[in-house]
């Protein structure tokens, strides 16, 4: 298809280039009438504005760079369909690069987006949150000013970043409380990867879970994980291991507890009748494995929507603060009441 330009339209309409660029630009010296006649041309010619050139007179690419940890993680895929969405609609497009959850190469990721001019920046999980200061010089935008950083799922107070993230304490809190009252007393966290700040608070809200329902924390029954499926299939084997045995366990994420419903199915440990498992995330598999998986809901789609309006209000030069949404609970088949003879 052949590419329409102004110099074809202005042939067409018998007016100058300069005549289509200001009608196009809904400049003052155009006359209504003159105006509608040269949009109607182009729109029947199948105009479109080259990106490049509108930059150059805007100032903006009228992009957003997003930084993803890692693309084939669900709760990743679902967060960018939030983010897609809620630019597509304000008349924004994306420029995507992975991370594969490792810091340096989240920084690179971040300044190759930015050395494409991107007007802001938009990181899923990140793992070096405070190094977005060491990038002022590289965060200047089209516009000549500095280039907004959201960082998602991490709570950063620094000038020119912002954050929106889940309350990931508070909803661990509430699935250990959870737990508890189903008469687990040995409750099991299989945790994540040890620089995102997610997994601390999930780590911290387990923690508190269990002070808050007078249940001792023990070091043994905190496992190290990454928010893998292969996390909770190793999970298993140490869970078995223990004396006393645990009764429930609560994981990272989704992936992980996938994980380990695959491994308690191999080796014939019954879910929930010997161990009630619950993940976090409510990624869409959850609701299909065997049993299907109780787990915590982060708004994920609206996570990766407010993102983008953070980023579009700190360009906009408007107050843009933190913002913090709550989990739910999503009651499923994997957790039930613990046996009585398995009680402390």
């Amino acid at each position: 298809m052949t590419h329409v330009s102004i110099v074809d339209i202005a042939r067409l309409a018998q007016v100058s280039p300069s005549t289509v660029s200001r009608a196009l630009q809904n400049h003052p010296r155009i006359s209504p009438e003159r105006r509608a006649e040269i949009l109607a041309l182009a729109e029947q010619l199948g105009y479109r504005p080259s990106q490049v050139a509108r930059s150059l007179v805007t100032g903006q690419t009228h992009t957003i760079g997003v930084v993803a940890s890692d693309v084939t993680d669900p709760f990743v895929a679902e967060v960018l369909k939030g983010v897609e969405s809620a630019a597509r609609s304000a008349g924004y497009g994306l420029l995507i690069a992975m991370s594969n959850r490792d810091p340096s190469q989240e920084i690179t990721a971040a300044t190759v987006l930015l050395d494409h001019q991107v007007d802001g920046l938009i990181v899923i999980s990140s793992r070096a949150p405070d190094r977005y200061r060491q990038l002022p010089r590289a965060r200047e935008n089209a516009a000549g000013g500095v280039a907004p950083v959201v960082l998602l799922n991490h709570d950063f107070s620094e000038a020119g970043v912002y954050s929106v993230r889940m309350d990931n304490a508070g909803a661990a809190s509430a699935a250990v409380t959870l737990l508890s009252q189903l008469g687990h007393r040995h409750i099991a966290f299989v945790a994540g990867p040890g620089g995102g700040q997610s997994s601390h608070a999930r780590l911290a809200g387990y923690l508190q879970g269990l002070a808050a329902n007078h249940l001792t924390p023990l070091p043994e029954l905190i496992l190290q994980g990454a928010g893998m499926l292969e996390d909770g299939w190793e999970a298993l084997t140490a869970l078995q291991t223990m004396q006393p045995r645990p009764t429930a366990v609560l994981c990272y994420n989704d992936l992980a507890a996938i994980g380990l419903l695959a491994a308690a199915a191999r080796s014939g440990v019954s879910v929930p009748d010997a161990l009630s498992v619950v993940g976090f995330d409510n990624v869409p598999l959850s609701a299909y494995t065997v049993p299907a998986l109780t787990t915590v809901e982060q708004p994920k789609a609206a996570m990766g929507q407010a993102a983008v309006r953070t980023c579009l209000r700190a360009l906009a030069g408007e107050p843009a603060p933190p913002i913090v949404m709550s989990g739910q609970i999503v009651l499923r088949a994997s957790t039930g009441v613990c046996r009585l003879s398995d009680r402390a």
